[in-house]
């Protein structure tokens, strides 16, 4: 019995098998966790560039018409790729800023998201709130599904928020 234990002992056969066996399950959580906490960073960084780009191409104009803001929907498409873009619900807002406490919707459009209401007020971060100004604020939120559904359970919700001042024409008016 002692030899035998002893012989067992010794015994190198298996041991490569046996760290690969244990050391395997680790790699793997690892690797497919790596892979989706990329792809979600990835899918948060477009959701926050779409709302920075909507805000940015409105503040460039002199006024927004239905053909834009159905041009803005369709580049949802390109912004977003390769990810779906039904998944991203978007608020473009023209804000005036009354006085250093108060700003006031002029108009909104959404796509998802139900537009604001003219003459409504919104909370605006202080170091934007200057009197007599305009300003355009995009609203994203973008439910994101794991693909491989290994770490992150169920949608999780991304939401962002860009500002930018109107360029050409303080505020921007929507025609029709």
């Amino acid at each position: 019995m002692r030899r035998r234990l002893r012989r067992f002992a010794k015994a190198k056969k298996g041991l490569a098998a046996l760290e690969f066996a244990i050391i395997a399950p680790m790699m793997i959580f690892l690797l497919f966790g790596s892979v989706e906490t990329i792809d979600m960073l990835s899918v948060n960084s477009r959701a926050q560039n779409v709302a920075a780009s909507l805000a940015d191409v409105v503040a460039r104009d002199t006024e927004v018409s239905n053909a834009e803001v159905s041009g803005l929907w369709d580049a949802l498409a390109v912004l977003m790729y390769p990810n779906n873009p039904a998944n991203i619900d978007v608020r473009v807002t023209s804000v005036r800023i009354v006085n250093a406490t108060t700003a006031r919707v002029v108009w909104s459009e959404g796509r998802g998201l139900a537009g604001r209401v003219a003459n409504s007020t919104v909370s605006l971060p202080s170091a934007i709130m200057n009197p007599g100004t305009s300003i355009i604020m995009t609203e994203t939120v973008y439910r994101y599904d794991s693909p491989l559904g290994f770490i992150l359970d169920g949608p999780i919700e991304m939401s962002h928020v860009a500002y930018r001042r109107s360029r050409l024409v303080d505020p921007i008016p929507r025609v029709s």
